[in-house]
């Protein structure tokens, strides 16, 4: 089944335009004026839901929330287009949920590169079988590098693709100090527009999937620094 791209945006150009560059690339798309179009799709063929942002961020804020607190949807990637110069809808919508966002302008072949990127994760029936699952382990945590999924004894959490990219570069150097800066630089690759903020509010993402999988959030702050990976198997 090809992947569904839902698009909520009140601009219908927009939506004409980004359909087409969508199917052109083969995805369907359909609008998502609110959570329950999304559930009528069904939320099982959907690869990520496309946010158009304006002037006005509450509803986007709604919607992300709805999105992310009911069990059908709160897994599906939410992806935001953001002006420029909007740092703070950004953070924002963080906040709610969203999993990545793009300041304007933007190419439509980054958008494209991460909506494959992220079809690529999905098991779809009939489909052909992705490439063999890569596992690493850190203390008691087992780490699936191809579905982003973290295991431990307590349970599992599917990271978003921006904290998995932080969690592995934490984890290239455990028990080290790494900067705002160079975390910025790998999970945010030429994203000048990345605050220090943006950064801290992430990592508080992690730290609660972290906690919600293993029971310890096994990332420390050091203050005016950075953040480090904690080394011991338990504790954080």
């Amino acid at each position: 089944m090809i992947d569904l791209v839902m698009i909520y945006s009140k601009d219908p150009d927009f939506y004409m335009l980004m359909s087409h560059i969508l199917s052109s690339s083969g995805f369907r798309t359909m609008p998502a004026d609110d959570l329950a179009s999304i559930l009528s799709a069904p939320p099982s063929t959907i690869a990520a839901i496309l946010l158009d942002t304006g002037d006005n961020i509450d509803p986007l804020t709604r919607f992300c929330g709805e999105v992310k607190a009911h069990g059908l949807t709160a897994k599906l990637p939410i992806i935001a287009l953001i002006r420029a110069r909007h740092e703070q809808s950004y953070l924002l919508l963080l906040k709610a949920g969203i999993d990545e966002g793009f300041v304007r302008p933007v190419s439509p072949e980054r958008i494209l590169a991460y909506l494959h990127g992220l079809a690529g994760t999905n098991t779809k029936s009939g489909g052909q079988a992705g490439p063999a699952p890569v596992v690493h382990h850190f203390g008691d945590i087992e780490i699936d590098t191809q579905t982003r999924l973290i295991r431990s004894a307590q349970g599992s959490a599917q990271l978003s693709p921006i904290e998995f990219r932080l969690l592995r570069r934490l984890l290239q150097t455990p028990g080290h100090v790494v900067s705002r800066a160079e975390l910025i630089e790998a999970a945010w690759p030429g994203h000048s527009h990345v605050s220090a903020r943006t950064v801290d509010v992430h990592i508080a993402n992690l730290r609660r999937d972290m906690a919600a999988t293993t029971g310890h959030t096994r990332i420390r702050t050091v203050r005016s620094s950075g953040y480090v990976a904690v080394v011991r198997g338990a504790g954080g």
